[in-house]
């Protein structure tokens, strides 16, 4: 009790120091907490999954022309080959994405319930719930999916769709989908919810039916056909997965002796190869292309994060170490009154280790309401279903031992130093002048700080400027107050509002505040259609070619302000019947200039061919990841259903209200609630979430290390101030001034920025021309780059300093040579 009662008046004595001590360890104590909660929910992605160590996803790699790229869908017959054809497969799982434009359930005197554009209705068979470890609520297993027309639900999705229902009694109840097909369904299983974090979000489960393929769906792949597999025992992974490419190439081959048996020689050779990735990896494979709504993160930037932890709490540590230590000289007669009175080292070292458990104690508690804080500040890049604190015990658990380790961390080296305090030094008022080895360890340590932080403040320069390059650069079109808007897929189908979109166009080009409107698919975007596209050299072996495919209209190529190279713009036709090429599918055919391609005639697999009559320059099809790919335009009736809508550029400020004239006249053609809009600027950002998160972790991550690296240098230049005092009276006495003493103190400051600025400047540009070389077009990292970052570290640490040594230069002289 005595131990605390002391502990507690030193920490009160001490205010500043104590606060800000508390301050530095809640900050690394919330961030390691934070970070924590994040690390541990990715990695928990299918972590539970029964026999996870042999559940495989069946993914598609394609190599072409020297590019490589994966997707996680595969050819819709290669599940029914595995099936026939090989062994030690336990289960093959096939999951086919499914959409409908709305479904229907009937109600006893009530209006029929219509859910509109559902999701999460995947088509599958039963070994779908013998791979997962669904609990049944009603039905059965093994027989809910063997009539045609069955379907199951989950526990939320049945609740939306039968409210006020007990669960048996959900069963046998019937769902109408509507979509290129009306299919009526019969309920025959409901399952719990699935919430583990998982790969496996689906919410709806109907029938795969088994159809008899034609050879050349082989040759397809769709990224919503999705395969996962579950192997035996035993099985080597190798052998299997070299199975099942020597499964797709006979296939691909009858294919190829189909097309030629029919007098087509102008066959593609086989580019695709299936790879094996585990389940428990499918979470992290940011390199496959799975959509836009699949969750998936990346496993450099989990480990980037663990790393800015680590670094965070150790920055903390040693901001106490710093702080401690500049304590001591203060502290020196309360040590040689203690060790007069008998106290040996380890009753100093636990008294010391005492009041740093305490100081980090009270850190943890602050650091709760930190942490809050953060999962506030950072709503948009914590993934969803992370929560502060769902378990109260792992919640102290996990404080407790940051505390211990923090103690340790931080309370061992002061606690150590306290014990080699001489008793007669103290008295002799000769302790103040510090042996040089303690000095020269507290150097290190503010260097390992400011190198952390400048490291950091590096990063974030050249990533805002990475950043700012893929939204300012040249993408070959304009794409400035542009709006797209889409019409529904499932209106393009109905008959009743067939070709509205064309009327509907001609209504919006009339709008004040419209400057231009085209129909066409947007010049860059995160999806893609590709074909093959063949040309036959006069006297030559055939070309083929893969390029991006998209459709426009005549008015596209004005509105974004594209540079026609060669030739003219299409012209308006129900169906294709002419080509505009980019200049990477120019040069890819073989045409060495752009006016050498007008007039050939090139098609897409097994369509016909038609003529180039434009060879446009070359625009960003997809993200700054992946060079510019051979792209060509047409225009097809049936295709055009996204509207381009460019307003007014010279008055921003009267957009809202032409957005709302539009949204009027949609309503004249369409259901007014799809009208939904978006600036395509924003849509291009958007593209870049992870970057932007990127950005502002490392933001973050800055400001917190800069500081607790201030907070450190706070305590050195105090430590100096206090050992200078004489030096400095002295100095005064024989005609120094402010500034001049200002300086003296500051310069060894500044020195000790300067050596972290050469030590972080090549750390931070290896860890930043890794990160750009994703990027097919990229800023260079230039050396004003490291100069502002040591700049804005000399001007912080000078900032810091100033307080104590402006203190220490206008007192008195005659109270710092006073001798007691």
């Amino acid at each position: 009790m005595n131990d605390l009662k002391l502990t507690l008046r030193h920490l009160w004595r001490n205010r500043l120091f104590t606060a800000l001590n508390i301050l530095g360890l809640a900050i690394g104590i919330s961030a390691c907490w934070v970070i924590y909660r994040i690390i541990d929910h990715e990695f928990s992605y299918d972590a539970n999954l029964p026999n996870s160590d042999r559940i495989y996803k069946v993914i598609s790699a394609f190599s072409r022309e020297g590019r490589e790229s994966r997707m996680g869908g595969v050819s819709a017959p290669l599940y029914q080959g595995i099936e026939e054809e090989l062994a030690g497969v336990q289960h093959v799982v096939p999951v086919f994405g499914q959409w409908v434009s709305s479904v229907e359930i009937k109600r006893q005197n009530q209006a029929a319930f219509i859910q509109e554009d559902p999701s999460d209705i995947v088509a599958t068979n039963a070994s779908y719930f013998k791979m997962l470890p669904y609990t049944w609520l009603a039905g059965d297993k093994h027989t809910a999916l063997d009539a045609p027309e069955s379907v199951v639900l989950t526990q939320s999705r049945a609740t939306i769709y039968f409210p006020d229902i007990q669960t048996e009694d959900m069963l046998h109840r019937t769902i109408t989908y509507c979509g290129q097909d009306t299919v009526v369904r019969t309920v025959t299983g409901i399952v719990a919810d699935y919430f583990t974090p998982s790969e496996f979000t689906a919410q709806e489960f109907v029938v795969l039916p088994r159809v008899a393929y034609d050879t050349y769906v082989w040759t397809n792949t769709n990224g919503s056909d999705r395969l996962y597999l579950q192997l035996q025992g035993g099985v080597d992974v190798r052998t299997k997965l070299d199975q099942i490419n020597e499964l797709d190439a006979r296939h691909w081959k009858a294919f190829e002796d189909e097309r030629k048996s029919g007098g087509n020689a102008n066959i593609p050779p086989r580019i695709r190869s299936y790879e094996l990735l585990p389940i428990r990896d499918v979470h992290f494979s940011t390199n496959v292309s799975d959509g836009a709504n699949v969750s998936k993160t990346s496993k450099p930037v989990l480990y980037g994060l663990l790393g800015i932890g680590a670094f965070l709490l150790i920055l903390a540590c040693i901001n106490y170490i710093n702080m401690s230590v500049a304590q001591i000289p203060q502290r020196g007669k309360e040590i040689g009154v203690r060790k007069t009175l008998g106290g040996g080292s380890r009753q100093l070292i636990g008294q010391f280790l005492s009041e740093t458990l305490l100081t980090a104690l009270i850190a943890s508690v602050m650091a709760f309401g930190l942490g809050r804080l953060a999962f506030w500040l950072l709503d948009d890049i914590i993934p969803a279903g992370v929560t502060a604190a769902d378990n109260i015990f792992l919640f102290t658990g996990f404080m407790l031992g940051l505390v211990l380790l923090t103690t340790l961390l931080a309370g061992l080296y002061p606690s150590w130093l306290i014990t080699k305090v001489k008793t007669v030094d103290v008295f002799k008022n000769f302790f103040a002048s510090p042996s040089v080895h303690r000095f020269s360890l507290q150097k290190v340590l503010i260097v390992f700080q400011f190198t952390i932080a400048l490291i950091f403040i590096i990063c974030t320069i050249i990533v805002g400027a990475q950043l700012r390059h893929t939204m300012k650069a040249d993408m070959g079109f304009d794409k400035d107050a542009t709006v797209l808007v889409n019409v529904p897929w499932k209106y393009l189908s109905d008959p009743r509002y067939q070709d509205k979109q064309f009327t509907l166009l001609n209504e919006l080009r009339n709008l004040p505040g419209v400057d231009q409107v085209a129909m066409g698919t947007a010049p860059l975007s995160s999806g893609y259609s590709s074909s093959p596209f063949g040309y036959t050299p006069q006297g030559e072996a055939p070309v083929e070619i893969i390029s991006f495919k998209k459709t426009i209209d005549t008015a596209y190529l004005a509105l974004y302000r594209m540079e026609l190279l060669a030739g003219r713009n299409i012209r308006a036709s129900d169906t294709t019947s002419e080509y505009i090429i980019n200049e990477t599918a120019a040069r890819a055919f073989g045409f060495t200039t752009p006016e050498e391609a007008l007039g050939q005639f090139i098609g897409q697999r097994g369509n016909s061919k038609y003529p180039v009559v434009g060879v446009v320059k070359d625009f960003h099809t997809q993200d700054f990841y992946t060079s510019i790919t051979p792209t060509v335009l047409s225009t097809y009736k049936g295709d055009l259903s996204s509207f381009n809508i460019k307003l007014d550029g010279h008055d921003p400020a009267r957009w809202q209200a032409t957005l709302k004239r539009i949204g009027e006249k949609w309503a004249q053609f369409y259901p007014a609630d799809t009208y939904q809009y978006r600036f395509y600027d924003e849509m291009l950002e958007a593209m870049y979430k992870q970057e932007r998160q990127i950005g502002k972790l490392i933001n973050l991550a800055t400001a917190i290390t800069i500081l607790i690296s201030c907070l450190g240098l706070f305590g050195l230049a105090t430590l100096t101030a206090f050992q200078r005092t004489k030096e400095i009276g002295i100095r005064k006495v024989l005609g120094a001034t402010v500034s001049g003493i200002v300086g003296l103190l500051s310069k060894d400051f500044v020195k000790l920025v300067l050596i972290a600025v050469v030590i972080a400047s090549p750390m931070a540009w290896w860890a930043m021309n890794n990160w750009l070389e994703g990027f097919a077009y990229r800023i260079e990292i230039q050396w004003w780059m490291f100069a502002a970052a040591g700049l804005v570290a000399v001007v912080i640490a000078l900032f810091t300093v100033s307080w104590q040594a402006i203190r220490a230069a206008i007192a008195n002289p005659v109270d710092s040579l006073r001798d007691e």
